[in-house]
């Protein structure tokens, strides 16, 4: 998979934390991982280490020891050559997920147009439903990833993600940082991935996960505005369990039932 090397060419996020230096490219058994190095003015592309030690916290960040790198969310992409199915394959995804991918990417080669990638993103990049819980690392690849159909096959990944996520909340997340706590299927992904694929508005698809307390939404601004101001770690973290408890509370009919 290409990845963009220079900024400014794609879509970044309002707030980073740490801008990654490096992005790691997952092998299969028998190959070592591979090391990209994003260029600055202090690197080049020969700054390569082989013995790279990749930490994965489970959060959806991963570390290099001394340095923040991006793990590849497609084993073997270097070697794929493009082909959307081998990369569905390849992908660090839920069987579920999988089999719906690969559904969708049978019968067609692009699910998302222009405009909804825009929608989308614009959702993303604030975490407007803070449901991005412990999938961080598929946004991660999504901004500093160029290549087609990896970036169609992102998108499509995070909204599953997404809405599950805020279909279920993350309370395990939140309070222990465990990875894939929503890994049971709890959306109709391939309704989903057909109606992308029809040019469906991004933000309607969105309107069955709601919960229906008008608190929810209060609730999502004041945790917000609370990250902005010195609010003591464990004030935001029950304030963020509130809103992972909101969004599980199922007291209407939907599609899912």
């Amino acid at each position: 998979m290409l990845l963009l090397l220079v900024s400014g060419c794609t879509p970044q996020p309002k707030k980073i934390d740490k801008k990654p230096s490096c992005i790691i490219h997952p092998t299969s058994a028998g190959k070592k991982p591979v090391k990209e190095v994003v260029l600055t003015n202090e690197t080049s592309t020969t700054d390569i280490d082989d013995g790279l030690k990749v930490v994965d916290e489970g959060n959806g960040s991963s570390e290099v020891v001394g340095e923040y790198c991006i793990v590849d969310v497609f084993t073997d992409s270097m070697f794929l050559n493009g082909d959307r199915l081998k990369l569905i394959k390849n992908l660090d995804a839920l069987a579920w997920e999988k089999r719906a991918l690969l559904k969708a990417y049978k019968k067609h080669t692009k699910l998302w147009n222009e405009q909804q990638r825009k929608e989308f993103q614009q959702i993303l990049e604030e975490d407007k439903y803070l449901s991005l819980c412990g999938d961080k690392r598929y946004y991660e690849n999504l901004l500093f990833t160029v290549e087609e159909p990896q970036v169609d096959i992102l998108y499509s990944i995070l909204l599953l993600k997404y809405l599950n996520n805020l279909s279920n909340g993350c309370t395990k997340w939140v309070s222990q940082k465990i990875a894939n706590e929503n890994s049971s299927k709890n959306i109709q992904s391939d309704y989903l991935l057909d109606m992308i694929e029809k040019d469906a508005i991004v933000e309607r698809l969105f309107v069955p996960f709601f919960p229906r307390q008008k608190r929810f939404m209060v609730a999502i601004r004041e945790y917000k505005k609370m990250k902005n101001r010195d609010v003591k770690p464990e004030k935001l973290k029950d304030r963020r369990l509130e809103i992972e408890q909101l969004k599980k509370t199922e007291e209407y009919p939907n599609y899912r039932k």
